[in-house]
Formats: C-alpha cells, sequence, structure tokens
C-alpha cells in the first residue's frame, strides 16, 4: 500500500486485479459476481454519467472489509470520474500520477462496461 499521502491505495495493479486485461474471474480469490456488479456506481457508466460524491469507491480485491484501499487498476483508468479522488488529490491527499497508469503497468481495460463484461463471461 502506498504512503505518499493519506488516501489509502495499492501502487500498481495486483497479480489478480480486474482492470488488467490479461486477467479474469479466474484470476480473482474468492471472486463474487455479485460484489463486482455492485462497484458499477464507483465509475462513470456507458452514457457517461459518473459517481456521485456519497458513491463507493473501487477497492483493490486484496483489501478487508473495514479497511479498504483503492484499487490503482480503477485509479489509472476511471478513478479521476469519481469526485471524493478529485478531492484527495486537490487537497494534496492523492498525487495526480495516480490516476495515470505507469510504464511498466499491465493493459489495463479502460472501462468499468469491459471489466464487468469480462468477468460476466469468465464467472
Amino acid at each position: 500500500m502506498c504512503s505518499d499521502g493519506d488516501f489509502p491505495r495499492i501502487a500498481k495493479p495486483c497479480p489478480g486485479c480486474p482492470w488488467r486485461v490479461d486477467k479474469d474471474a479466474s484470476d480473482i480469490p474468492a471472486f463474487s459476481l455479485e460484489k463486482a456488479e455492485a462497484l458499477a456506481r464507483t465509475s462513470p457508466c456507458a452514457e457517461g454519467v459518473g459517481p456521485t460524491f456519497d458513491d463507493t469507491l473501487f477497492a483493490c480485491h486484496q483489501s478487508h472489509e473495514g479497511q479498504e484501499f483503492s484499487c490503482a487498476g480503477w485509479l489509472a483508468t476511471v478513478g479521476h470520474r469519481h469526485p471524493r479522488v478529485r478531492l484527495a488529490v486537490a487537497m494534496g491527499r492523492l498525487p495526480s500520477s495516480a490516476l495515470e497508469p505507469q510504464a511498466d503497468w499491465p493493459e489495463l481495460h479502460a472501462s468499468f462496461q469491459e471489466v464487468i463484461e469480462k468477468l460476466r463471461s469468465t464467472a
């Protein structure tokens, strides 16, 4: 987990990150399609409507309930659309570099819709 601010997050996509193009539902320990579907409110929908300040953040599947930290893949692709993420950047709690994939990262899906379609087809 990163310590470059007080916004809990993982530094780079983990080996089973659903945002990774090269991973699917079988790579996520204890995968739950129901939980994955519930994450839709964390990301902009196909119509461009984004999450609200009250919507949760997309937590890394390696975090534990009550001690969640944000998914690096989500932050780097659509996290900038979440108002709480934008506020964290503006307040210096999260570096803006967390909102872009880094050079040594795997290829990431561009949208939650791509992620959930892959997870549905591989669950």
